[in-house]
């Protein structure tokens, strides 16, 4: 974990499992050629903290290493919040800020088999994913946990061996808090069933480990090919191929990326992201919105679709002409005939009426001939049921004629008639797949 030249801070509460660590340290710091320093975080909680802080100097004196102090009044900040939480938060950015002013390469603190066994628990009885079962992990960002593999059984008779004298802090034996409950409840309760439960508990975080990291790889690799930079958006059509494991994932990430390094989704709002239909936004923290428009979009707002209102008309050269920014593209030529089977792209239309035709886009009350009956189908109606998403309708081309009258809605509706003997052909393309 530590290569020669590199530094580590040892977080140092004074108790039996950090006395052990800091003097495992201390022994290898020759041999391997690396540097320590104690860090001691006093919470304020209790009336003997100042004398453990006495103490914990003392030692870091005995063995030579330098010695920083850190302290907050941890029932102040908590105010109603999670006090552990709170003290555990103070406690690591204390523990890096040492880190960072001594130029120290890592963290390391004394967790051991049975607080991973706790750990494990923890996170099971909250609810999690294999990242929550993985628990801690020997090395992770700028923490190490040179004791994880060891049992406190091991940590106690390495004390007693080594003569090493340390602090008993008696909240640890409070059923006020619920990971004492579990390690002085619950576990030996389990241990009942499986004498090895902290093993047990141990190999279950090194598997969920394993495959948490191999399945963030697979995250990384395909939020890489979904993410469309311009946009802030992931690919709709190949986000929803993904397994749904890996959907949570890589929204995750895409968010981390839009909103920055605080930025972090709930597992409800990964599913609410999930679910979401077309013109659908789910808020997110930070004042952010995702939302839906064939692909998944993350912003401050969702903006409205866009309004085309343009009249574009006809022209048959045979090239190939752009419909404005609607995202289609068009060519039309005078024909003799028309093919024997008309491909679902193609329309004709009459030479004599080729002038007066033009494309538009949807507008209020729209309607083409009801199929054998009498009257008009309404044009949402015909929308509706080709199950168009809401973001392409307003930009999905219709031929007009010169009484205005939609001819032809590509792929939807194309009026039927008896074919003249001079005839324009029309074909037309979308410049993206519509999924």
């Amino acid at each position: 974990m530590i290569l020669p030249n590199q530094s580590v801070v040892a977080a140092f509460s004074a108790g039996q499992d950090s006395r052990v660590l800091l003097d495992i340290l201390c022994k290898l710091r020759e041999t391997l050629g690396f540097s320590v320093a104690a860090a001691h975080f006093n919470h304020q909680l209790r009336p003997e903290s100042q004398e453990e802080q006495f103490f914990a100097q003392s030692v870091a004196k005995e063995y030579g290493v330098p010695f920083f102090c850190g302290t907050a009044q941890i029932s102040a900040l908590a105010q109603g919040k999670n006090l552990q939480e709170v003290a555990r938060r103070e406690r690591y950015a204390f523990l890096r800020r040492t880190a960072r002013q001594t130029g120290a390469q890592y963290v390391a603190t004394a967790h051991h088999a049975g607080d991973q066994a706790e750990t494990v628990l923890l996170h099971l009885l909250r609810g999690a994913g294999l990242s929550g079962l993985s628990a801690m992990q020997p090395l992770t960002e700028d923490v190490i946990r040179p004791l994880l593999f060891a049992s406190q059984a091991d940590i106690a008779a390495y004390a007693a061996e080594n003569g090493l004298t340390f602090c008993q802090d008696q909240s640890n034996f409070s059923d006020k808090y619920l990971r004492n409950r579990i390690r002085w409840q619950l576990l030996p309760a389990l241990k009942n069933y499986n004498p090895q439960i902290v093993e047990a508990l141990n190999a279950t975080a090194d598997i969920c480990g394993e495959e948490d990291r191999l399945l963030d790889d697979m995250a990384e690799n395909a939020l890489a090919e979904l993410w469309l930079v311009e946009d802030t958006a992931l690919s709709g059509p190949e986000f929803d191929r993904l397994p749904r494991a890996l959907q949570r994932r890589v929204l995750r990430k895409a968010f981390y990326m839009f909103a920055g390094e605080k930025a972090e989704l709930s597992f409800g709002q990964t599913q609410a992201i999930i679910d979401l239909k077309d013109e659908q936004r789910v808020a997110l923290p930070g004042g952010a919105v995702a939302y839906r428009r064939r692909h998944v979009y993350f912003d401050r707002k969702m903006p409205p679709l866009p309004v085309h209102a343009q009249t574009i008309p006809l022209q048959a050269d045979d090239k190939w002409h752009v419909l404005a920014d609607w995202g289609w593209r068009y060519r039309a030529v005078p024909a003799k005939l028309l093919p024997a089977r008309l491909p679902v792209d193609t329309f004709w239309a009459s030479a004599s009426e080729w002038p007066q035709l033009c494309f538009r886009t949807r507008r209020q009350g729209d309607g083409v001939p009801s199929q054998g009956k009498k009257g008009k189908k309404k044009l949402k109606d015909v929308f509706i049921e080709a199950k168009l998403p809401g973001y392409v309708k307003n930009s999905w081309p219709l031929l007009t004629n010169g009484d205005g009258e939609i001819i032809w809605v590509p792929f939807l509706y194309r009026r039927a008639a008896e074919p003249p003997a001079d005839i324009i052909l029309i074909k037309i393309a979308k410049d993206d797949i519509i999924n």
